[in-house]
């Protein structure tokens, strides 16, 4: 079980290791190979995931690692993208702006509440952290950047982040398998109804009964002792 739970680990580590990697190659200007490094990141945070269901060993800890990771190589990323194409911050700087300042937010709101970096694992941010990383690896290997998709991964990426903010702000404690504010809160509503059945259950259970009367409907001479009375035989003229 140990060896099994160090692969998932690994993978989420490999993430970390291949940071300071891509950095030297943006610093190098080599975008292609920024590219490819970014495509297998990718790759290891689908498959920590798949590895961690798979053996349906998930931890605290591993969580904890797979957040860090992603968030540093979702800065990195961005810093690179700047790096090699600084063309994308001058022509939409508002949106980038925008977005950024959502995005800390939920970081923040995860950092005050629960004073760790948060991964919730949210649909949205499934499909907001696809589009992204195709927007990147699409414009570091190409050399040049689609507006279009950039404003489609932006706006998604704005909504999961929102989203992210406001589930750290409705929870109690950190939820990995929330999946969605909408789910959870229907979750929570289903939980509090098998509760009140419950709670029903037992009290009936233990409500008091009307105990049984024993012999209630036995005749009164029935219980009287039978009198010794002579029998016919035996009366004497």
């Amino acid at each position: 079980m140990i060896a099994r739970w160090r692969v998932a680990d690994a993978l989420s580590g490999l993430r970390l290791v291949l940071i300071p990697a891509l950095w030297w190659a943006a610093v190098l200007g080599n975008g292609p190979v920024v590219g490819v490094g970014l495509l297998t990141a990718g790759a290891t945070d689908f498959l920590d995931g798949y590895v961690a269901r798979r053996l349906d060993q998930a931890s605290a800890t591993g969580a904890r690692l797979d957040s860090l990771a992603d968030n540093l190589l979702l800065i990195s990323a961005a810093a690179w993208l700047e790096l090699l194409h600084p063309e994308i911050l001058r022509d939409n700087a508002w949106l980038i702006a925008a977005t950024s300042g959502i995005y800390l937010a939920s970081l923040a709101a995860g950092l005050i509440k629960f004073h760790q970096l948060v991964n919730l694992r949210l649909h949205s941010s499934k499909v907001a952290g696809g589009l992204l990383y195709s927007f990147a690896v699409i414009t570091l290997i190409s050399g040049g950047y689609e507006p279009p998709l950039l404003w489609v991964a932006a706006a998604a990426f704005m909504v999961s982040s929102a989203e992210a903010s406001i589930a750290q702000l409705l929870l109690s404690t950190v939820d990995p398998t929330i999946g969605s504010i909408f789910l959870a809160r229907r979750r929570r509503h289903e939980r509090k109804a098998i509760q009140a059945i419950g709670s029903a259950r037992k009290h009936r259970s233990q409500a008091p009964h009307p105990a049984k009367v024993v012999g209630s409907n036995a005749s009164a001479t029935s219980s009287a002792p039978t009198s010794a009375a002579p029998k016919a035989n035996e009366i004497r003229p």
